[in-house]
């Protein structure tokens, strides 16, 4: 996958890694888990506020600018609150690999310190844009399909709020819900992928010509996934991406 940025005095070209694991890769086992959340029923109870987002703890992101694009794949743009939530969901990855390397994550300069000619800043958001290479690659096969129909973040965001306002309704009814009682960003992210993939992997099947309703399997998915993520077009906004930062 060979990234662009836009920036005065013409084009610069670096290569990314595409990252192999993290939760993104969803085994049946995985999507079961999330599945069997949705049958558990909440207490009722009146629900608690939602959490702060936790946009503002991967350095700043007023609401304003929650949709702006730092990249782009195959023309649909990752907004800044999606890129910057991923990234604090990987930042223990990254900081374990890179102590691993001699990194002290205590020291204030730990983000951007030189570990063999990368900081751990650098590659945490390498990680993030792999990984979102390979959600959004998912999400556009899905609209292509007619699985999915806005897939933009903003669009997610409404989902959540109205999903989280009718669960609220419900419980002030004293009424029976299944699954939390309130879903997080994050939470509901992985819930709504989850089912997309699902949908994806059967739409996938049949188009090869499989009838018997089964989706397509983990290894020709995985294949199919790898090829998407490889091939796609990504841009990135210098201006944005350049100061995405841990403080």
């Amino acid at each position: 996958m060979t990234v662009r940025t836009k920036a005065r005095g013409g084009n610069r070209k670096f290569r990314l890694r595409l990252a192999e694991g993290g939760w993104h890769r969803l085994r049946p086992l995985a999507v079961l888990a999330l599945l069997l959340l949705m049958l558990v029923p909440a207490a009722c109870s009146p629900p608690k506020p939602p959490a702060e987002s936790a946009v503002s703890e991967a350095g700043g992101g007023a609401a304003t600018d929650l949709f702006t694009a730092v990249a782009w794949v195959n023309g649909e743009p990752v907004a800044d609150g999606e890129f910057r939530t991923r990234m604090l969901e990987l930042r223990g990855e990254v900081v374990a690999e890179t102590a691993k390397g001699g990194a002290d994550p205590a020291a204030k300069s730990f983000w951007t310190s030189d570990i063999g000619g990368r900081t751990p800043l650098g590659l945490l958001k390498e990680k993030t844009l792999d990984l979102l290479v390979r959600v959004k690659v998912q999400q556009i096969a899905a609209k292509e399909a007619g699985i999915a129909e806005d897939i933009g973040y903003e669009a997610f965001l409404s989902r959540l709020d109205a999903e989280n306002r009718t669960r609220s309704s419900r419980l002030r009814r004293g009424e029976v819900i299944y699954g939390p009682q309130q879903y997080s960003e994050q939470t509901y992210y992985r819930y709504t992928l989850a089912n997309l993939t699902l949908a994806l992997r059967q739409w996938l099947a049949e188009k090869d010509g499989d009838r018997s309703g089964r989706p397509l399997d983990d290894e020709r998915y995985e294949a199919w996934l790898n090829r998407q993520a490889a091939n796609a077009v990504v841009r990135v906004n210098p201006s944005l991406y350049d100061k995405l930062s841990m403080e």
